[in-house]
């Protein structure tokens, strides 16, 4: 595809999976900002558009890079790609970072106050995410496996349609990269102090793999799942 500094974000993400690490060293929302176009997103990250646009162009495809277009792959494999990759390792990772987080606090904590607001950080990022994870497990994706499953008719379901769940998702989603920012903002960008132990740095290194896979998940879900699921109900309704 040809990125322009007027193509919108999710448009270059969705067409061109490759250009998600570029998006990332730059620090530019694709995932829960991925509407506004790559000027704006990089006016809103303080980046030069121009510098932006040159890493995109010169960033060549992965070739070992799986070969699946999530635009254009069954919805059902989709779902569960979401669910076996991004909800189990970020259940693992969470449980990870938390473990590493406590260490490091009772250890180091006094020295570096900082540890105990990641730790404040991390409980409600964990519990918004247990029950965000609940909420497309037990009533969301069911629904839409449904859909796929029937090609004349389905239960309609209690909440009357799609997009009132989709929205409450996406809600949780801005809140999640809300915390995922202030958990940023605390590390100094997952940067560990001048002192730091191991633990110290592998907690810091974890949360930034949490960070990225995050962006990723949710970049799916907004980006491609939930546009590709209303469409469906619309069509089936």
């Amino acid at each position: 595809m040809v990125i322009t500094a007027e193509t919108p974000v999710r448009d270059i993400v969705v067409e061109a999976p490759t250009a998600i690490p570029v998006l990332e060293q730059f620090g530019i929302d694709y995932c829960c900002g991925g509407k506004y176009t790559l000027a704006e997103a990089c006016t809103k990250g303080n980046q030069n558009v121009v510098t932006v646009l040159k890493e995109l162009k010169g960033r060549e495809p992965d070739p070992n890079a799986p070969e699946i277009h999530w635009q254009t792959a069954p919805l059902r494999d989709l779902i569960a790609h979401i669910l076996h990759k991004h909800h189990t390792f970020t259940r693992e990772q969470l449980a990870l970072v938390r473990e590493l987080a406590a260490k490091v606090e009772q250890r180091h904590g006094a020295a570096h106050p900082e540890v105990n607001k990641v730790n404040e950080a991390l409980e409600i990022l964990s519990a918004e995410l247990t029950h965000h994870f609940s909420c497309e497990e037990k009533v969301l994706f069911p629904y839409i496996e449904q859909m796929i499953g029937n090609q004349r008719s389905f239960t309609q379901p209690v909440f009357g349609n799609m997009q009132q769940p989709v929205t409450r998702m996406m809600m949780d989603h801005n809140h999640t990269g809300d915390e995922l920012r202030i958990l940023r903002e605390i590390t100094n960008d997952f940067c560990p102090p001048d002192d730091a132990c191991k633990t110290f740095r592998a907690l810091y290194r974890a949360l930034e793999v949490l960070e990225g896979d995050l962006h990723r998940h949710i970049h799916l879900e907004n980006n491609i799942l939930f546009p590709r699921a209303l469409k469906l109900e619309s069509e089936r309704l």
